[in-house]
């Protein structure tokens, strides 16, 4: 017989409280301060890895091999989250000339919201030029390390 089989119901399991605390972890208690919220949300915002959006990019505009359907579909999905994802960052953090800044959001915005009509690897192109677009204008303003 499993360990999982003699376990009671996962509906019934009550978390353990009364073992040692663990050093330096604070128990949670809700609700979190709202300047504790904004920290954790800025920091799930800024969850656009990015090697792997620039890998998604060469993907889309560089001279590799053709994309299939399938791997289409796959990335104009990615690339409508990592359009948000951006949007967001510029908005925030990125300094400089406001009009510009505001032009390519409202851009990369409306081309989000688009329905993907005529070619596909062109719609999906349009979105990888506007991802570029917004993460050129962020790491432009980015220290040099």
């Amino acid at each position: 017989m499993s360990p999982s089989a003699s376990a009671p119901p996962l509906k019934t399991r009550v978390p353990d409280r009364t073992g040692k605390k663990v050093k330096g972890i604070r128990d949670w208690t809700p609700p979190h301060q709202r300047e504790e919220m904004e920290r954790l949300l800025e920091r799930l915002r800024a969850g656009l890895p990015v090697d792997a959006a620039y890998d998604d990019l060469n993907e889309v505009l560089g001279d590799g091999p053709a994309l299939t359907d399938e791997r289409i579909e796959e990335l104009t999905e990615r690339f409508r989250g990592s359009l948000m994802v951006l949007v967001d960052q510029v908005r925030e953090r990125a300094p400089g000339d406001a009009q510009e800044r505001e032009a390519l959001v409202e851009k990369a915005r409306m081309l989000r919201q688009e329905n993907a009509t005529g070619s596909p690897l062109g719609f999906l192109r349009r979105l990888a030029f506007s991802a570029e677009a917004l993460l050129d204008l962020l790491l432009d303003e980015e220290p040099a390390s």
